[in-house]
């Protein structure tokens, strides 16, 4: 069977990782075989030659950001939204773990029905898909907020599914057992424009729904010396939907495609979102010092072979296995609202003919997640999702109250 390799491989190793309870991330993950295309032969043996990657010629001011020495970078280190050009280097090759060499199977994985088919079409610059959940935390002792001013921070979830993942109407509530990724984003507002750049961290990866929900989303008090009894309030979500993690030559892309709430309000424009959209997404090299603002106690403990993969760079091309580490620092620059922008298309040679456009997976994603919500609560489902009691809330909210 014919193998290739490309940047969504390199990716194989989160999604594994994922998958084993109490697996610690450690060396990088293989790069997974190529899907065949229908007609081929499983007796055909001949290699798929690797795309070169040629240097850019200069960019105009709405290119995509380069990973590389910064240029126009502000004061703190943060790049702005079109960093130099460096040379392309290409990716190390990894050898194939024995499980990389078999076909996908049909049947349940990460709580979640999968088919060869399904994964044969997605396209090769996906290097993962999921559900994705949005949440704020109001202020302490705000039990009512009434706008985003009485929010205290925003943050998001990422839970992976199998490159082959269907979701329909008789899927039912996600296992609360499947692996998630919890990123915090310091500012309330996610970005919308491509002079909006925000840092944020990995705060916690490997977690379980349900850890998720009895160590960070659930509420708390503690004691203070002048005020007495402070709460920090419940976690609260305002969007469900599917995501994708798209590569192309210089940047990779967080895409997003809502079903909860089946129409956006004003909540959910307070904090930047939309029916769909992407953010440009950038990993930072641990050994450079952040902004004063933006640093953390604690280095990500990346092994070498991911701290490797940064070299003298500063900010590179987000991979998934950059995120399973905590405290792992990520920079997402605003791109596309209302579409997709370049997160929906695949660049030249970087999918097979096969394989369908990464926006034609995403949408098809969500129509299967919104049939797999009205089968159950309607915008109601987040919270079963989530492991909450349903019962406890009336519905998901898109409007402030007054």
């Amino acid at each position: 069977m014919a193998t290739r390799t490309s940047t969504r491989h390199a990716a194989q190793k989160a999604k594994d990782a994922i998958t084993a309870s109490t697996e610690t991330p450690g060396k990088a993950r293989p790069l997974a075989s190529k899907r065949k295309a229908p007609q081929e032969k499983s007796t055909e043996s001949k290699k798929q030659p690797k795309h070169d990657i040629k240097p850019e010629s200069k960019s105009d001011a709405t290119a995509e950001p380069k990973p590389g020495t910064i240029t126009g970078a502000n004061v703190d280190g943060i790049p702005d939204a079109q960093p130099k050009e460096e040379e392309e280097t290409k990716k190390p090759q990894y050898d194939l773990l024995p499980s990389a060499h078999s076909k996908p199977e049909e049947g349940i994985e990460l709580g979640v029905h999968k088919t060869e088919e399904r994964e044969a079409v997605v396209s090769s610059n996906i290097l993962e898909k999921g559900i994705i959940y949005f949440f704020f935390r109001p202020r302490v002792n705000v039990d009512d907020p009434h706008s985003v001013n009485d929010v205290a921070r925003s943050f998001f979830v990422l839970r992976p599914t199998p490159l082959g993942a269907e979701l329909d109407e008789g899927q039912g509530p996600l296992d609360k057992d499947a692996r998630c990724r919890l990123l915090m984003l310091p500012k309330k507002k996610l970005p919308t424009s491509p002079k909006e750049r925000d840092m944020g961290f990995v705060e916690k990866a490997g977690q379980t729904m349900k850890d998720l929900q009895e160590n960070f989303i659930a509420s708390s008090t503690y004691q203070t010396a002048t005020r007495g009894e402070r709460t920090i309030e419940e976690a609260r979500p305002y969007a469900e939907g599917v995501y994708a993690l798209t590569s192309t030559k210089r940047a990779t892309h967080l895409a997003y495609v809502l079903t909860i709430p089946s129409e956006p309000g004003d909540i959910q424009d307070s904090f930047g979102l939309h029916r769909r959209g992407s953010w440009i997404v950038q990993s930072k090299n641990p050994k450079f010092p952040g902004p004063p603002f933006a640093q953390l106690p604690k280095e990500p403990d990346y092994p070498t072979s991911v701290r490797d993969k940064f070299g003298d760079l500063r900010w590179i091309p987000l991979e998934p296995e950059f995120i399973e580490y905590p405290n792992a620092q990520f920079l997402m620059i605003g791109e596309a609202q209302d579409t997709l922008g370049k997160a929906a298309t695949a660049e030249e040679g970087a999918k097979q003919p096969h394989e369908e456009e990464p926006g034609q997976e995403l949408e098809r994603l969500e129509r299967e997640n919104e049939q797999r919500v009205e089968a159950l609560q309607g915008n109601e489902t987040v919270y079963r999702d989530l492991g909450l009691d349903a019962q406890k809330y009336t519905s998901l909210p898109t409007t402030w109250k007054p």
